[in-house]
């Protein structure tokens, strides 16, 4: 038995939005870019093109990740794949200097409504839950924000989205929104 998260378990239910929520540091982010990368190469062998999205609540969340000079987001998974180059260059994703993906931030997610991006197959939303007496807030629009950010960037496709988040608590927009339950109720079993 593995203390790690499994991408296997939410994929096996082919839900549009799947609501990661852990412990720290049991791989929601790390197996999700794994897989998204892993996606990517093998899509790419037979010339296919699958990219993704990473997204984070503000811009200032994504400068060290995607804007900072080498970008950090892929330091912990590249790794795994020794025999490719990895590099984030303005909120942009590149494998071997080819696009694999792009980042943006939900508070300025409205810029782009007028980009195409035909090609994302998938949607990494990290850390969509705010840890109480943070200093950080949810956008006062935040999931119409979210909601039009995902359909500038899935344009009527079936576009599954992973919501990755440490368990820090139920009570957010997200969950009041699609009106999930805390995995104590008895009706935890719910899929939406």
């Amino acid at each position: 038995m593995s203390i790690f998260w499994n991408i296997n378990d939410p994929l096996s239910y082919n839900c549009l939005f799947n609501f990661i929520v852990g412990a720290r540091g049991v791989g929601k982010t790390y197996g999700t870019l794994k897989y998204c990368i892993e996606q990517y190469l093998k899509h790419k062998k037979n010339g296919e093109v699958w990219q993704f999205f990473y997204i984070r609540r503000y811009d200032t969340e994504l400068e060290k990740l995607t804007k900072a000079r080498g970008g950090r987001l892929f330091n912990a998974v590249e790794k795994e794949f020794p025999t490719h180059k990895f590099k984030v260059e303005s909120n942009v994703l590149y494998i071997d200097d080819e696009v694999c993906g792009y980042a943006q931030a939900v508070s300025t997610g409205r810029k782009l409504k007028s980009d195409a991006f035909p090609d994302v197959k998938f949607i990494i939303f990290d850390e969509f839950i705010i840890a109480k007496g943070s200093t950080d807030r949810y956008l006062s629009d935040e999931i119409t924000s979210f909601l039009e950010l995902y359909e500038t960037i899935a344009r009527l496709r079936f576009v599954p989205v992973f919501f990755l988040s440490n368990a820090l608590s139920i009570g957010n927009p997200y969950f009041d929104y699609f009106r999930l339950n805390s995995p104590t109720n008895k009706n935890h079993n719910q899929r939406h």
